[in-house]
């Protein structure tokens, strides 16, 4: 066997190498070998993009799916919400005149209506995890909860210990259906962050496989250079896709700043009617649960007017930087007026106020807007510190020539992981307690929008359980012949020369 094999091999290397004698011979061969392996890469190069491609798309549908999860949640969370509003409102009604108003059975069975239909829609989304509360779960609490207290929702009241007995109940169970609500909705998100992270892993993967696609073309050598022209113009043609996607998005947050910015001001009107009407009806004498309506709808008209404005002032800012009149002004002065403004704030919400005014010199500024950012500050401690406490405003100057003005209160603090986030837009680092103050999260973005326009940048400092410091620094302006301050804190006009 042996000697029959030996002439066969022989014969089989001498082909190889007279082939490869004939490529070296004949440059047409080279460049033939080199396009057939160049169609070899690209086919192995689609179908690996391709198989990534739907990969990414399955991941991403998959992520939609769990966005929608997210926000189901937190809609049925938000309907639960509204259960247990009129759930009170019908019970302190009863409570205050023995009898419940048709207004609040109505809304009572408006937000049952709701949540049942919100429900409904949660049994839409595709399946999830089964350890996590289901659509039927929800529909079974509800039923539990409203068979117990919604018979009692009459307009007189008959027997009021079983009456009280039932809310009682009831509040228990709405309070057990947010908690799940609650459980839902962050299992949206994670699921949601998940499936992100797996297309940014799968992007990644995509890239390199394009990487290896150009090294495998430059190794081609000069046989392939008009391959190599190809891949540029496809570059091209990715980057000037990108650019024009980057001039999309762009476009897209510009009407989305010019939504806002009119959605504001058309709400402005409405909102200034509703508050009048209501201050009228107050006005010529109305009393009682009328009294009382109107009073929610005066404060609830007044806390939306400032929304709108807080919004429309952001808005504006996103297009270009808020308008300033800035003014030469004396910082003493300036610093005595904010400290004024900022003691009758803190009695009206109960605090006290303790001032270190030690700041001098003068500055350029806008000082109404200085004094909103100011008083955006001590509003927040106020709100976030123990009911009476004391809230600090100081002010110096630092050795690097700025203006420091610093707010501190006695709250329990800003954990460190939310300490960076707090002049995020709608950022509320204690959801519950910001809901319950009125706060909308928009508060400390204005005042860092503020600031930053007058040429400073403002900090946060917090520990828990020590409280919070807030500190806006600003440049000190050099004193020069055209400064002429007066002593309000206002630049006084130049007088003509005669």
């Amino acid at each position: 066997m042996s000697r029959g094999w030996a002439p066969e091999s022989s014969l089989g290397a001498g082909v190889v190498l007279g082939w490869i004698r004939s490529v070296r011979a004949e440059p047409w061969r080279v460049t033939l070998v080199a396009v057939g392996g160049l169609l070899v890469a690209i086919i192995i190069a689609g179908l690996i993009g391709f198989w990534q491609t739907r990969n990414i798309e399955q991941v991403a549908a998959e992520a939609l799916g769990y966005v929608e999860l997210e926000d189901e949640g937190d809609d049925i969370r938000a309907a639960i919400l509204d259960v247990r509003h009129y759930h009170r409102n019908v019970y302190f009604n009863s409570l205050n005149t023995g009898r419940m108003t048709r207004q609040g059975i109505d809304d009572y069975e408006t937000a049952r209506t709701r949540l049942y239909e919100e429900i409904d829609e949660l049994d839409g989304v595709g399946p999830y995890d089964t350890s996590a509360p289901q659509p039927e779960d929800f529909r079974r609490w509800a039923d539990e909860y409203f068979s117990g207290f919604g018979p009692l929702v009459q307009p007189a009241v008959e027997d009021r210990e079983a009456f009280d007995k039932a809310s009682d109940r009831g509040l228990e169970q709405i309070e057990q259906m947010e908690l799940e609500a609650e459980k839902l909705d962050g299992l949206g998100e994670t699921l949601t962050d998940d499936s992100l992270q797996r297309v940014d892993r799968a992007a990644q993967t995509s890239e390199l496989v394009l990487l290896g696609a150009v090294v495998g073309l430059l190794l081609a050598g000069a046989a392939l250079a008009y391959a190599a022209v190809r891949v540029v113009n496809e570059l091209k043609r990715l980057y000037a896709g990108q650019q024009e996607t980057a001039e999309k998005l762009a476009e897209i947050s510009r009407q989305k700043t010019d939504f806002l910015a009119d959605v504001s001001h058309e709400l402005r009107t409405p909102l200034t009617v509703l508050r009048g009407n209501a201050q009228v009806g107050l006005a010529l004498g109305a009393e009682g649960e009328q009294r009382y309506l109107l009073e929610d709808v005066v404060e609830e008209s007044r806390r939306m007017s400032r929304m709108v404005e807080e919004l429309l002032f952001l808005a504006r800012s996103d297009s270009s930087p808020p308008s300033l009149e800035p003014e030469t002004v004396s910082v003493p002065p300036l610093m005595s007026e904010l400290a004024g403004r900022a003691t009758v704030l803190a009695r009206e919400r109960g605090a006290t106020l303790a001032t270190d005014m030690r700041a001098d010199g003068t500055l350029r500024a806008d000082p109404t807007r200085l004094e909103q950012a100011v008083l955006i500050l001590v509003d927040n401690a106020i709100k976030y510190g123990p009911p009476g406490g004391t809230v600090t405003l100081s002010s110096g100057v630092s050795r690097q020539g700025e203006i420091g003005i610093t707010v501190e209160d006695e709250g329990p603090g800003i954990p460190k992981e939310d300490l960076p986030r707090v002049f995020e837009r709608f950022y509320r680092v204690d959801k519950a307690r910001s809901r319950r103050m009125g706060g909308t999260g928009l508060g400390l973005p204005i005042a860092k929008t503020i600031v930053e326009a007058h040429g400073g940048h403002i900090t946060a400092e917090s520990r828990a359980g020590r409280g919070t410091r807030m500190s806006i620094h600003l440049p000190v302006t050099p004193d020069g012949p055209d400064a002429n301050p007066s002593k309000s804190g206002r630049q006084q006009p130049q007088k003509a020369e005669t």
